[in-house]
C-alpha cells in the first residue's frame, strides 16, 4: 500500500481523536481555548481527508488542491486565535528579535511557495504564521506564563515549514522516508498542544 495513504489516515485518526478530546475539555473547563483547538484539529483533518479521498479514488495526488490548502490555512487561523486568546491579558510590545523571527518565517514560506503554487495563499499563510511566531517569541522574551506552549507552537510552525522544504527533494512517496518522519512528528506535535493546554489551565 502507498505509505502516503497510511501516513495521512494516521494523521486524520490522531487529530480527530484530539478534536473529540478538546471538545470534551471545552465542556469540562468552560474554556474557549479548547474549542478553538478542536476547530484547529478538525480543519487540519478535513484538509487531509480531501487529499486522502482524492489519492484513494483516483490513484494520484490532486493537481489543484486548494480545498486542502484553504482548510489548512483555516486551521492556522484557529491556531493564531488560540495564541491571541492566551495573550489578551498582556499587551505585546515591539520586539526586534520577534520581528526578525517573524520576517524570517514569512521569507521561508514565500521562497518555498508553501501552500502554493498560488502566491495569494502563500502570502496569507506567511502572514498568519508570522504573527504566531511573533507572539510566541515575544511571550518567551517577556517571561509570561505558558512558555512551554509558546515553544511548542514554534516547533509546530518549524516542522510545518520543514515538511514543505523536504517535500521539494522527495520524489517517491510510496515508501517511508524523511518526509513521512517529519509529517508524523508534526502530527504528534499538533496532538500534544491539547495536553499542554490542559496543563496550563490546571496550573492556573
Amino acid at each position: 500500500m502507498n505509505f502516503e495513504l497510511i501516513d495521512n489516515c494516521f494523521q486524520i485518526a490522531v487529530l480527530m481523536c484530539s478534536a473529540i478530546a478538546a471538545i470534551a475539555a471545552t465542556f469540562r473547563h468552560k474554556d474557549r481555548c479548547f474549542l478553538i483547538l478542536a476547530l484547529f484539529y478538525i480543519c487540519v483533518s478535513m484538509g487531509t481527508l480531501y487529499w486522502v479521498l482524492y489519492l484513494f479514488l483516483l490513484g494520484s495526488v490532486p493537481q489543484v488542491f486548494y480545498v486542502s490548502e484553504f482548510s489548512w490555512l483555516a486551521a492556522y487561523l484557529f491556531l493564531l486565535s488560540f495564541q491571541m486568546i492566551r495573550t489578551d491579558q498582556i499587551r505585546p510590545f515591539f520586539s526586534l528579535i520577534s520581528l526578525s523571527c517573524a520576517l524570517f518565517t514569512a521569507a521561508v514560506v514565500l521562497v518555498f511557495r508553501i501552500f502554493g503554487p498560488s502566491y495569494l495563499i502563500s502570502m496569507a499563510f506567511a502572514g498568519v504564521v508570522s504573527v504566531i511566531v511573533y507572539l510566541a517569541v515575544w511571550r518567551l522574551r517577556c517571561r509570561g506564563d505558558g512558555r512551554l506552549i509558546d515553544c511548542w507552537l514554534l516547533l509546530c510552525v518549524g516542522l510545518q515549514l520543514l515538511l514543505y522544504v523536504v517535500s521539494g527533494f522527495i520524489q517517491d512517496y510510496t515508501c517511508f522516508n524523511l518526509y513521512f518522519a517529519v509529517d508524523i512528528t508534526l502530527t504528534f506535535s499538533f496532538a500534544a498542544l491539547l495536553p499542554l493546554a490542559l496543563w496550563e489551565v490546571e496550573v492556573k
